[in-house]
């Protein structure tokens, strides 16, 4: 009896757990778990490379002693904040995924699942990642080398040092691209298992929503402090494409995923006014029959069900079809025009400083 017990619960946990988690989900589980708040660890852990790597740059002479560079914020801010993010994104899925709940018919056991998926990377995947971007790095290293020379004196044993940093930064870091594309996967696999969407029930619509926007907002942020950090000389060619490719990724991870949703409401809404016109109609062909019967006692009965109906219809044509608030929209929106003014403020100011 123990032993079939046993096998059931193995089996459960396969189906709830279909593939162990990777090493960097491992991590950040870590981190959630210290007795301190998740975004101040990796704050101080952002705050301590930073430290440290400006303390290397002062033992070798190539900042003079206890001066500031920003550009030796960069990596720690490229390693700590995607790993700040994807911590922040798993919660924020677990919460939207409880709220769309009500729309799924599924058991407890594939709604563990679900959440175990939306914030869990199979060790392939993020391999695959990190490989990706240590080859974007060397090939970023090898169109900038130059200018990093000359404008940095990045040739030196220090040099050396904080390439291999930025090394580290890209191939761990950059699995945040991974992990937000996976999760709005994940979010167009859970919407195409709703059978039917309610029109005068869009709450649990707009958990999701705050997912993808979130995702979007959270990858300008990223860029935001890139553009305060990152040095102008850089921003050319290769640099300024991945700077506009992101604010792109941004608006798609806010729509795309959602697209489904919206077509689903959008037909809903057709459905519903179609049966409502249907009604319409049959009350007008009422109120014709009841005038030529010459039957007028019958047609305020008629009139009140029509303005009953015609209320209904306008109720229904002012239900939005987007699967987002006015307000997330607004927020995002800003997000997005944020770097840009930011981007085009700091070519203004060196313009003008250069002169």
């Amino acid at each position: 009896m123990q032993t079939m017990t046993s096998e059931s619960d193995s089996q459960n946990t396969r189906e709830t757990k279909p593939y162990p988690p990777s090493f960097l989900d491992r991590f950040m589980r870590f981190i959630q778990h210290l007795p301190i708040p998740y975004w101040l660890t990796y704050l101080i852990l952002f705050i301590l490379q930073s430290a440290i790597f400006h303390g290397l740059a002062w033992i070798d002479g190539w900042l003079p002693a206890f001066s500031f560079s920003p550009i030796l914020l960069l990596f720690p801010l490229w390693l700590w904040g995607p790993m700040a993010i994807m911590t922040y994104l798993n919660l924020t899925s677990e919460a939207a995924l409880s709220g769309f709940s009500p729309l799924l018919d599924v058991g407890e056991d594939r709604l563990k699942r679900l959440k175990y998926e939306f914030t869990t990377m199979p060790n392939r995947g993020v391999i695959f990642s990190s490989v990706f971007w240590i080859i974007a790095y060397v090939f970023f290293m090898y169109l900038t080398i130059d200018v990093l020379a000359r404008e940095y004196g990045f040739g030196n044993i220090f040099g050396t040092i904080v390439i291999i940093e930025g090394l580290i930064s890209y191939s761990f870091g950059g699995a945040i691209y991974y992990h937000s594309i996976r999760q709005l996967w994940m979010v167009n696999k859970t919407v195409k298992m709703v059978r039917q969407f309610n029109l005068f029930q869009l709450d649990p619509v707009y958990s999701l929503a705050r997912l993808t926007s979130r995702t979007g907002i959270s990858w300008i942020f990223m860029l935001v402090f890139t553009l305060l950090l990152f040095p102008l000389a850089l921003v050319k060619g290769v640099v300024l494409s991945v700077l506009i490719l992101q604010v792109l990724l941004a608006l798609a991870a806010f729509v795309l995923p959602l697209q489904l949703v919206n077509q689903s409401l959008v037909s809903e809404k057709r459905r519903l006014l179609s049966e409502l016109n249907q009604r319409i109609e049959s009350i007008l062909d009422k109120m014709h029959q009841s005038i030529d019967d010459n039957q007028p006692s019958e047609l305020d009965a008629l009139n009140a069900y029509l303005t009953t109906l015609n209320a209904e219809r306008d109720i229904l044509k002012g239900i939005p079809t987007w699967p987002w608030s006015s307000g997330t929209l607004t927020g995002f929106l800003s997000a997005i025009l944020l770097p840009i003014l930011l981007f085009l403020l700091q070519i203004v100011i060196q313009n003008w400083l250069g002169e």
